[in-house]
């Protein structure tokens, strides 16, 4: 285990040093986090910060504080209209995740912790999950113990077409940055007894993820490994994992998967596709195929999500 430890740390030198050159720049108007120590739904938000007002009607409002005082707040809307409010009809207000666009709102992306299928390294915030559905039939739930760990898992839900099986993802953010992050992971897969006697079979990754939660490029390196009856074994040969997210309009951002495998018939497998935007509810739709003598092309990609928590 030491040196697979090692060696994921000498993926992440290199990929330290070659891969931030090719980050995409990021788009202007990135927000500012709250200051240390003050909740955002009660504090004066800096006057060029967007924030989410939510009102006791249930409206929901996005703009930037100007005035504010015990007894109304005044706010200026991301669209340009001026709106006096008085504080007996706010119900919460936060620092928005968000930005303003050309008179538009753009919400944050809720899923920038992963592409397709495997994981970026940025961490879900403590407190908030998602439950996903990926090609329909493989739900997963996913949930931010802390501010860097991710923990995650699942099961079939016809079990007797894809097998009887456990999968889980627990995920550490070793480095986490504005425009950069380091993570190491695991997805492993718990099989019946005739498959695999009392263990599991799965990859042990590092990862790293440069840019922006609209922009950003991901690469990583894993390595398979088997545990079984009190022994463990891993691979030599590991898989190589580049991707890319752009972000094209409020509602719509592009996304790459692409694995290199270093042994075996197939070559890898590359994929592409869109992920539809929503504010808890978002959609990856895309296609892909396997490289090589044993690859196949193509097949569709499908992934629902829901995100819950404190956002």
């Amino acid at each position: 285990m030491r040196s697979l430890v090692r060696r994921l740390v000498q993926s992440f030198t290199i990929a330290g040093l070659v891969i931030p050159m090719l980050a995409m720049r990021a788009p202007l108007g990135a927000q500012e986090p709250p200051p240390a120590g003050v909740p955002a739904a009660t504090k004066p938000a800096p006057r060029d910060t967007v924030v989410e007002v939510r009102l006791r009607d249930g409206s929901v409002l996005y703009g930037r504080v100007v005035e504010e005082t015990p007894d109304r707040l005044v706010l200026v809307t991301v669209t340009g209209v001026r709106l006096e409010l008085p504080r007996a009809q706010v119900e919460s207000m936060r620092v928005s995740a968000g930005r303003a666009v050309n008179g538009a709102f753009w919400a944050e992306d809720p899923n920038s912790t992963r592409l397709f299928f495997t994981s970026t390294a940025r961490p879900l915030k403590k407190g908030n999950g998602y439950i996903s559905s990926f090609m329909l039939f493989l739900p997963l739930v996913a949930y931010g113990v802390t501010d860097r760990f991710t923990i995650a898992g699942g099961t079939p839900i016809l079990p007797d077409a894809f097998g009887r099986m456990w999968y889980f993802a627990p995920k550490y953010t070793v480095v986490k940055r504005d425009r950069s992050a380091f993570a190491l992971g695991a997805l492993g897969f718990i099989l019946p007894a005739d498959v695999v006697d009392n263990g599991s079979v799965g990859i042990l990754y590092g990862a790293g993820t440069w840019g922006t939660r609209d922009r950003a490029i991901t690469a990583g390196a894993g390595w398979g490994y088997v545990w079984a009856s009190g022994t463990s074994e891993v691979a030599n040969d590991p898989v190589i994992m580049i991707g890319g997210e752009t972000r094209v309009s409020r509602r719509v951002k592009l996304i790459t998967e692409n694995w290199m495998f270093t042994s075996g018939g197939t070559n890898g497998f590359v994929s592409g596709g869109m992920r539809f935007i929503g504010d808890r509810l978002s959609a990856d739709l895309g296609v892909g195929g396997f490289m090589g003598a044993d690859g196949g092309c193509c097949f569709p990609l499908v992934n629902f999500v829901y995100n819950f928590g404190r956002r």
